[in-house]
């Protein structure tokens, strides 16, 4: 992707605040002829040099060292997608980052809030049209409307009227305001109800920014975990039946077990009560989350003082992801768990037998596992629910989860939704001829009961199939068949591939059918699909 020179970025920031070359290589402690080198990148730097540049001039150290463009670059081309723009591509996003990075924060920034307005009037519009009570309101309001204009009008037009009926009109008039009054102010109550709704999107994407600037690596969490976890293996028990002790013993918390209403309302501060229809996996993470929230806040709480967090409902997010971090790191140690995967070629069964962990909790651990030097496959990590909607989008270099609305349908994401507990392997491969490896499993959190409702995901890890020959699920894609290969896209309107029987918007561009494509007619909207 191209970016900006380092020094380009430095003399760019240095004008924007007013410095003179002079008082900038004064407060950091060279030359101002170096600096003069630096900023026409006739010297490298890095390090703790820039690191003092950038705290001199108060910007953020991503900013001089373009670390953070790729993630902004790809927000932005997904933007112009989902926009229509034409000539708006990867390269011309990755352009106006590198030219004109707040520019380009504010551009984004600016489409999540017509986001937020677009959803909240469809949510509003929605409740309008479906509440029988809004309805009525609605209804009685322009009647009483029109019942106002009507003896106004009247008024109006006769001046002449006996005293006796203009007295009438009048009363009439005033008593259907006091109507109009009332129902007005039991709409806006009824509306105002409309608070329990999902709020707005911003906080959790700002949340998604977070994690993403972090490559969902956190050493200070890492850290924190394992000296935890080493106070624990103390005990002459097992880590679960430990973590359990800590949490009773340590901090007086008594815990019981009741419905899922219970467990999700809890009973105070001294009272943590467990969903009884939980699976053990998901119990066992739940007390690990208790107690690195309890034990390990204030880490956590340093990490989310972060400048990409502007609200206290973002850092709450934020607070709750990073205790489930803290939460995985505590139940499966780094080392053991990146040698056992190493070992078992990533074998997601194999891993969650080995740590007591579900499909989803192990895959949300692979995706962790980037310590420099004993890095794992990086994983893009996506979730959905049987509705489509997706949540959680974690991506890498070439493979991008969406954020903007459903991915591709294609994707074993989706397929793994009609084979629950059934772990689906898919070689995927894009418009563009690349290539990656999609592993996903639908599961439940909850055992089965007849009167309980189920609650289920379908989790996906992706990576770029050069990485398949250290992945058990690449076995069966080994041979290069081109047959083996499933035709995908990202989205519908990023896809080019325009013989796609489960295409559901127009492509942005049109395109010629992609290699190995058939001729399928493209699936039509509403009644027209088959």
């Amino acid at each position: 992707m191209a970016r900006l020179p380092i020094g380009q970025r430095i003399r760019d920031s240095r004008m924007a605040s007013g410095i003179s070359q002079t008082a900038l290589a004064r407060s950091v402690g060279i030359s101002p002829s170096y600096l003069n080198l630096i900023e026409h990148d006739k010297r490298m730097i890095g390090g703790a040099l820039l690191k003092r540049i950038a705290g001199a001039l108060e910007v953020p150290l991503g900013r001089l060292s373009g670390g953070d463009d790729e993630g902004l670059a790809s927000e932005v081309a997904e933007l112009a997608r989902t926009l229509a723009a034409p000539g708006l591509d990867e390269p011309a996003a990755a352009r106006f980052v590198a030219q004109a990075p707040d520019w380009a924060a504010a551009f984004v920034q600016l489409h999540r809030r017509y986001r937020d307005a677009t959803e909240t009037a469809l949510a509003l519009s929605d409740r309008l049209s479906q509440d029988p009570a809004l309805m009525e309101l609605s209804h009685a309001v322009l009647t009483q409307i029109s019942a106002i204009r009507s003896f106004a009008e009247i008024l109006e037009q006769y001046p002449d009227l006996a005293p006796e009926e203009r007295t009438r009109f009048c009363s009439i008039i005033a008593a259907q305001s006091d109507r109009l009054g009332s129902s007005a102010r039991e709409m806006i109550a009824l509306l105002d109800g409309a608070k329990n709704t999902p709020t707005p999107t911003s906080p959790r994407s700002e949340v998604d920014d977070f994690i993403h600037h972090c490559g969902n690596h956190l050493p200070v969490l890492e850290e924190a975990a394992d000296a935890l976890r080493r106070s624990l293996e103390t005990a002459p028990q097992p880590l679960a039946a430990a973590i359990e002790s800590r949490l009773v013993q340590a901090h007086g918390l008594r815990i019981r077990r009741g419905d899922p209403a219970e467990a999700a309302s809890g009973a105070g501060r001294d009272v943590l009560t467990l969903d009884e229809g939980a699976l053990d996996s998901t119990l066992r993470f739940q007390l690990a989350r208790t107690l690195a929230e309890r034990e390990l806040g204030a880490a956590i709480d340093g990490l989310i003082q972060d400048d990409r967090l502007t609200s206290d409902e973002a850092r709450q997010i934020a607070r709750r992801a990073l205790a489930n971090y803290a939460a995985g790191a505590l139940l499966f140690p780094y080392a053991p768990f990146h040698e056992a995967a190493e070992r078992s070629r990533y074998d997601i069964d194999r891993l969650g037998q080995r740590f007591a962990g579900s499909f989803e909790q192990i895959a949300h651990r692979l995706v962790t596992l980037r310590r420099p030097g004993a890095e794992g496959v990086p994983f893009a990590f996506l979730r959905a629910d049987p509705a489509g909607n997706t949540s959680k989008p974690f991506s890498i270099p070439g493979l991008r989860m969406p954020r903007l609305g459903g991915a591709c349908p294609l994707w074993a994401l989706y397929r793994a939704l009609a084979t629950p507990d059934r772990t689906i392997a898919q070689l995927a491969e894009t418009p563009n001829g690349e290539q990656y490896l999609f592993i996903a499993r639908s599961q439940s959190k909850r055992a089965p009961s007849f009167a309980g409702a189920p609650v289920s995901y379908s989790v996906m890890l992706g990576c770029d199939a050069a990485y398949g020959e250290r992945i058990v699920y690449f076995d069966g894609f080994a041979s290069g068949k081109r047959s083996l290969a499933t035709p995908v896209g990202f989205t519908c309107r990023s896809c080019a591939r325009v013989g796609c029987a489960q295409r559901a918007q127009a492509p942005v561009r049109a395109g010629g059918p992609a290699k190995n494509e058939g001729s399928q007619p493209t699936a039509q909207h509403g009644m027209m699909a088959d």
